[in-house]
């Protein structure tokens, strides 16, 4: 059998996985760095353009709102379009967001600069678990969606890190997120373009292919119990996510921080995260998923109190411990659904974009639920203690997901 036939009939051994691995974490990291390059520079953002904290908060959840709506519709050209066509669209309008944000003038602007995000974001956050679905098998699905996910949590610590510190030194304006960022964002797209392909045909998920022939659309896959109670989770984790991720270094700063410190720290965090990213959801292994769920969720809840409460070494320790226990939450989610029976590789585009789409109405949610406490109550710890409660909410939850026992 030449090579060739080999790969395809069984993508999953061939090389040009990795090489596909690799493609992907760097459009995710991309996703990183965008998401990333706004709350490091809140304050500067808000003197200039005159903003609130309240309208602060609607910018940063303007791309979660769009995706509500558009995850679906963009699971679906994922899985028609396949991975290339559809993963390539999808970070030329995450370019085009990131320099329309250095073009803002007002709050409509800026808020309308980051809202285009929602339509090119999802493709990537969807598209990415289809390509591990496609190009991987059994538990080395756990160990590619570990470092796939890496990518956003890298690309955001690299923007924490270097927004505050360096591009505003070196610009003179926080417009300057568009010009650097930008600049190596249209590298990575270029390679994609280049050297991406999608999997050859192959026998996947036989037995999902066979008994839900046919049976693709959204109606069907919202019957299943495992999918409606992972579109839960979804939501809260994005929720718990979202808030915290976008304010930490508002609560830093408040805390006593320079803008420059509560950047550093943030994207230290973010980085410790990314460790919990890469071990945790191959660590993960079917049928014992739910239990390491609990344990995170458990951790996160204390961690959060932490913040909330916490100063000196106290907060820093509950910001680390933070990160590491959030950060796998969506991986492992994604791989419990990814292995629920009616998914599969080949409905993942549908799935992944349902899934998201709920996730990010607590994406919205987060941030902007911790700038109107901010508004009311004059500071984040109320917002914080929130999002504590329903990270301890979560696990009331996890008893009634089912997972597919190893074969």
């Amino acid at each position: 059998m030449s090579t060739f036939a080999a790969v395809a009939i069984n993508p999953s051994r061939s090389r040009q996985r990795w090489l596909m691995l690799g493609l992907v974490w760097t459009l995710y990291a991309s996703f990183g760095v965008t998401t990333g390059t706004m709350p490091p520079l809140v304050g500067p953002i808000v003197e200039e353009l005159g903003l609130s904290y309240s309208q602060m908060g609607l910018v940063m959840g303007a791309w979660q709102l769009v995706y509500i709506g558009t995850a679906y519709p963009m699971g679906v050209l994922v899985d028609r379009l396949g991975v290339r066509k559809a993963l390539g669209i999808g970070i030329l309008i995450v370019l085009a967001s990131l320099i329309l944000r250095g073009l803002a003038t007002d709050f409509w602007t800026l808020f309308l600069a980051v809202a285009l995000f929602g339509v090119g974001g999802p493709i990537i956050s969807i598209g990415a678990p289809k390509v591990v679905a496609q190009w991987f098998q059994g538990n080395q699905r756990g160990l590619a969606t570990g470092i796939y996910a890496t990518g956003p949590v890298g690309g955001s610590a690299f923007a924490l890190a270097t927004a505050s510190s360096v591009v505003m030194p070196l610009t003179g304006t926080w417009r300057g997120i568009s010009l650097v960022y930008g600049s190596g964002v249209l590298l990575i797209a270029v390679a994609w373009w280049l050297f991406a392909r999608n999997a050859p045909a192959a026998e996947r998920d036989g037995m999902e292919e066979r008994q839900y022939d046919g049976k693709r659309d959204a109606p069907h896959l919202l019957r299943v119990r495992n999918v409606q109670l992972l579109l839960v989770m979804a939501a809260a984790t994005f929720l718990l996510n979202h808030g915290l991720n976008n304010w930490t270094p508002t609560l830093l700063r408040e805390g006593g921080m320079s803008l420059a410190q509560a950047g550093a720290w943030t994207a230290a965090a973010t980085a410790t995260g990314a460790a919990g990213v890469v071990l945790i959801p191959n660590l993960a292994q079917r049928g014992q998923r739910t239990r390491v769920l609990a344990v995170l969720l458990a951790a996160a809840a204390a961690a959060t109190v932490g913040l909330a409460l916490g100063h000196g070494p106290a907060l820093l320790g509950s910001l680390l411990a933070s990160a590491v226990a959030r950060s796998p939450l969506m991986p492992v989610l994604t791989l419990v659904l990814m292995e629920t029976r009616g998914v599969g590789a080949a409905r993942m585009g549908v799935a992944g974009g349902l899934f998201f789409a709920a996730a990010e109405v607590g994406g919205f949610g987060g941030p902007f639920l911790m700038g109107f406490l901010r508004d009311a109550t004059g500071s984040l710890t109320a917002g914080v203690l929130a999002l504590g409660v329903v990270s301890a909410a979560l696990l009331l939850v996890l008893p009634f997901i089912r997972e597919r026992r190893p074969e």
